[in-house]
């Protein structure tokens, strides 16, 4: 016999196979409950975790860290609202602290750009700088010196002088003539308003360190 004359196997096989009673829907609800109940057997029998506890025991380090950058961004608008107000005042570009800033990546060319990624990428760096040292600051002092509101606005003080020390004499005094030539920070702008406006920004960091305390959330008693 050819092969369009034979009877297919697999649909023998099917036919042969077939249960002569399928299951009821009461048979199949029986065993998923039956699987229902030994799952829950299964996970009774998991060993309970225990909850993690609140608040957390030690110094919150995340919490500190996190609230630091945000009180070293608030520091480094209010410095630089100084800066923009004080160009106004002489009739200056009031972006001038970005451009004297920016020759650290472009040199003199810096005070001439109207690019507009450029003094984005200034902004960036001007704020980012402000926020790392905001919460280096914010950890330290709760640390040490966790109350005291007049010893946090001094201490915030003598932090922001020691950032424009550190900046101008240590960092861009030896980095920006490698890069560009010449140290052009340091000679285009005045070392009074440098260290007034980080004099701004550590006073800042000083007065807001209230709002960086961390209060645990307990909730109410019944």
């Amino acid at each position: 016999m050819g092969y369009y004359g034979r009877r297919p196997r697999w649909h023998s096989a099917c036919v042969l196979g077939q249960p002569a009673v399928s299951r009821s829907r009461q048979d199949i609800l029986d065993e998923i409950e039956g699987h229902r109940s030994a799952i829950a057997e299964l996970e009774a029998r998991l060993p309970s975790e225990a909850p993690l506890p609140w608040p957390p025991s030690g110094f919150y380090l995340t919490f500190y860290v996190v609230a630091g950058l945000m009180i070293g961004i608030l520091g480094s608008l209010v410095s630089f609202g100084f800066h923009v107000l004080g160009s106004l005042v002489v009739n200056q570009d009031p972006l001038r602290v970005l451009r004297v800033y920016g020759t650290v990546f472009l040199g003199p060319r810096a005070l001439t750009t109207e690019d507009l990624n450029f003094f984005m990428l200034v902004a960036v760096v001007y704020f980012s700088v402000g926020a790392i040292a905001g919460a280096v600051f914010h950890v330290l002092v709760n640390l040490f010196v966790p109350r005291g509101a007049v010893k946090q606005i001094a201490l915030g003080a003598l932090y922001g002088l020691l950032m424009w020390m550190v900046n101008f004499y240590a960092v861009i005094v030896w980095l920006q003539p490698r890069l560009v030539g010449d140290a052009y920070v340091l000679q285009l702008m005045p070392a009074w308003v440098a260290a007034l406006t980080h004099l701004v920004y550590g006073l800042t960091l000083g007065v807001l360190q209230p709002l960086g305390r961390f209060v645990p959330y307990r909730p109410a008693e019944a």
